[in-house]
């Protein structure tokens, strides 16, 4: 799909839970895969936060490190969903799992594979990219195995003492996991964020003037 001649802005519509994070770009009316692969069920919670969840299925991360940063980062309607098992090539690892109604990510930077074969793909600078989740329940699920940034907003809660974090499965900070406990859904906000080995299931993300290379021109600003 080639970006929309009048905005400039590629749209992706990603299936209900079935299809990946970056399945197909387009990028100047070239398409590029990233392939990610498709949820499979196993399973169900591994490790723990303070919540009580309901057992959900695994999914197969992918097939190669994804890491999206931006300067900023704003899940809107989210809610922690715990920590999960998730399949890789090297074994099952555990991960958190989060659902949106909305994901906003200005100046988007993602790099999915590794080496020679890695991707990059970028926003133009100074552009907010959104992800909106779709179906049923117009939610997009994120599967993370770790987040860093600085938490400048969280809607309807206390910001943390210490705002500059780094949530992994094995360290998830009170203030996340005492959202999980709550029925309703968080506005959260970070500056400066990394969100290491994600998955994305189900949504439509939408991209202002992406450009899309292999990871080895990105840092030589080819």
């Amino acid at each position: 799909m080639a970006p929309d001649p009048r905005t400039g802005t590629a749209r992706l519509a990603l299936g209900r839970g079935a299809r990946p994070f970056a399945a197909a770009l387009a990028v100047a009316g070239v398409a590029a895969l990233l392939h990610l692969a498709l949820p499979q069920a196993a399973g169900g919670i591994a490790g723990a936060s303070a919540a009580r969840l309901r057992p959900v299925p695994s999914v197969r991360s992918a097939k190669g490190p994804c890491v999206l940063r931006a300067d900023r980062l704003v899940l809107r309607g989210a809610r922690f969903r715990g920590v999960v098992s998730v399949r890789t090539g090297g074994g099952t690892v555990r991960a958190l799992k989060f659902t949106v109604r909305s994901l906003d990510a200005v100046n988007l930077d993602l790099t999915a594979g590794r080496g020679r074969a890695a991707m990059r793909l970028r926003a133009r600078p100074a552009t907010t990219s959104t992800l909106r989740g779709q179906g049923a329940g117009g939610v997009a699920t994120l599967y993370v195995r770790k987040l860093t940034g600085r938490v400048t907003s969280i809607s309807g809660g206390r910001l943390p003492v210490h705002r500059t974090v780094t949530v992994t499965p094995d360290a998830v900070p009170h203030w996340l996991s005492h959202l999980a406990t709550r029925s309703s859904a968080r506005t959260i906000t970070f500056s400066g964020a990394t969100a290491s080995q994600i998955t994305q299931f189900g949504g439509r993300l939408s991209i202002r003037g992406p450009q899309l290379r292999s990871a080895a021109q990105g840092r030589h600003g080819a």
